[in-house]
């Protein structure tokens, strides 16, 4: 199986990987120096390596039900785009908790709808329809505007854009734990989980190779084997580098949809302006069920 170590603290998922050494005297110097709660792990290879872990001790919330007036708030101010965009975000995350139940499905972080603004402009409005859909999905995931569910809502925010070309557009079936997710959608969203975790853990990855560590496993028992990506340089470039990785990814999942769906042919159209989009949101799916999205 190979030297493998965990991402997420297993014990403590808010937890995640900082710091690691061969030197216990190190990863403690390196603990004393951290403000935040932390957790250490010595894996006991033949040279053992010692993981730190720096988290919260605050407990997850399961609570979504997010005032009006304190969403309007908090996105007065923002452009249009970002406060259609995000009211129809977190309707879908609500719809994500009504149908996963409040038990399984907690909230990890703040809502973030600055976030949501930074993903729309990374957006290639304009470009061929898969592109625009793809570039905004993965946008939205790499962003990570949401608590929770970023992948699910992102997907959804995918589906409303291929409905800008054609408003009866069937989506094929994507629903968590069917056959269908199983088959072909749940592989995309692991590679999507891998490459944002080496995206933003290229240098920590690479001293954990240096170490002989082969895989390291996050939450969900997802593995990076570490020989599997390039992780040797500056992490302002792998921060560029697995972004655009993961729009083109998102790209062939929504061109994969497209094939799935026997509406090939849309690939070949152009995808909605901004402004094309925020109107499909803002009156195109007006009293929609979002629960059946998931």
């Amino acid at each position: 199986m190979g030297r493998l170590v965990y991402y997420h603290h297993p014990c403590a998922e808010t937890f995640s990987l900082t710091f690691s050494s061969r030197a216990v005297a190190e990863v403690v110097e390196q603990r004393r120096d951290t403000n935040g709660a932390t957790k250490l792990i010595g894996y006991p290879f033949d040279t053992p390596v010692y993981v730190l872990y720096e988290g919260t001790e605050a407990s997850e919330s399961s609570d979504i039900d997010y005032d009006p007036d304190w969403l309007e708030d908090r996105l007065s101010g923002r452009p249009r785009a970002t406060q259609v965009t995000a009211f129809r975000l977190v309707e879908l995350l609500e719809a994500a908790v009504d149908v996963r139940e409040d038990e399984a499905f907690r909230l990890y972080k703040d809502f973030e709808p600055d976030q949501i603004h930074r993903a729309l402009e990374h957006v290639s409005w304009g470009a061929s329809l898969p592109t625009v859909a793809g570039e905004l999905m993965s946008n939205l995931i790499l962003r990570h505007a949401l608590p929770n569910a970023n992948h699910r809502t992102a997907i959804a925010m995918l589906q409303f854009c291929l409905e800008t070309a054609d408003s009866a557009f069937e989506m094929p079936a994507t629903h968590v734990d069917d056959e269908t997710w199983n088959a072909w959608v749940d592989p995309y969203i692991v590679e999507s989980k891998r490459l944002i975790t080496v995206r933003r853990n290229n240098v920590r990855f690479q001293h954990l190779r240096q170490q002989g560590v082969d895989i390291v496993e996050r939450k969900g028992g997802i593995r990076i084997a570490l020989d599997d990506y390039e992780l040797d340089m500056h992490w302002r470039k792998a921060l560029s580098r697995y972004a655009k990785c993961h729009e083109t990814h998102c790209i062939e999942f929504a061109e994969e949809i497209l094939e799935r769906a026997e509406r090939a042919a849309l690939a070949d159209r152009v995808g909605p302006t901004q402004a094309e989009f925020v109107e499909y949101l803002e009156t195109g799916i007006v009293e929609r069920d979002f629960t059946d999205l998931f």
